[in-house]
């Protein structure tokens, strides 16, 4: 046989042909003992091929269940308490405000010393043929402390504003002029119509005397008289009066 294999592939082509056989031979019987159950065995591993391109991104998946809220945290620490700030400069003084209503004056026993109370007098009679007189009585508001001296001016007298240096004054045709008495302790009465001329001057009778002249505390009696030499008619007397208390 091997004479035959020499004569056809030479002894270099024997060689190989035994070298085949034993090749063949011994890959069946690692095979066949194995202990890797009869499988097969790769002698050597493959060689890793090239990295093949990158794949397209694939579909976002489902949101996940929301979570269970977190525990509150701690409060802080307080801050420090920031530094107290400039004054500020100080502001323009306001407008004065409106003058307040006069308050109500508490009860006086008697007119505080200086000041001024006024009033007006009146009277109509009717006099007979013969002589007439009557009385006019001048009642102070609130009373003055003591007695004090009293000036009556006609109508002629405060028309033509003769009051000489009695400190009286009263102004006609004017509805706004209070009679005025500027020396404390006179009694200054003022006549706007008297209806008597000629008439003397009446008398300032005080309450409680019957020849004196002036006025007393509580105020005092204008006293006419007049000879009745004209017919019999009504009279008509009037005026205002001021007094400063002493």
């Amino acid at each position: 046989m091997f004479s035959t294999l020499r004569t056809r592939f030479g002894i270099p082509g024997v060689i190989s042909v035994i070298a085949l056989v034993f090749a063949m031979f011994g890959g069946a019987y690692a095979a066949s003992n194995s202990s890797n159950n009869g499988k097969a065995t790769a002698s050597a591993k493959a060689k890793k091929g090239p990295k093949g391109p990158k794949g397209a991104t694939g579909p976002a998946g489902p949101a996940g269940a929301k979570g269970d809220a977190g525990a509150n945290g701690s409060n802080g620490a307080a801050g420090a308490t920031g530094a107290t700030g400039t004054t500020g400069a100080k502001g323009a003084t306001g407008a004065a405000g409106a003058t307040g209503a006069t308050g109500f004056s508490g009860f006086t026993e008697t007119l505080p010393s200086g000041k001024t109370e006024t009033g007006v007098w009146s009277a109509a009679i009717l006099p007979t043929t013969e002589f007439f007189e009557f009385v006019v009585p001048i009642s102070f508001t609130i009373p003055l402390a003591k007695s004090g001296e009293a000036s009556y001016f006609s109508f002629e007298q405060v028309e033509n504003k003769e009051f000489g240096t009695s400190g009286c004054k009263w102004e006609l045709e004017n509805p706004d002029a209070k009679p005025e008495s500027t020396v404390p302790g006179t009694l200054c009465v003022f006549a706007q119509e008297e209806g008597l001329a000629p008439t003397p001057t009446p008398r300032m009778l005080p309450p409680g005397e019957v020849f004196g002249h002036g006025y007393g505390p509580a105020g005092s009696y204008l006293t006419f008289q007049k000879p009745g030499t004209e017919t019999a008619r009504r009279v008509i007397a009037n005026g205002t009066w001021a007094v400063t208390a002493p």
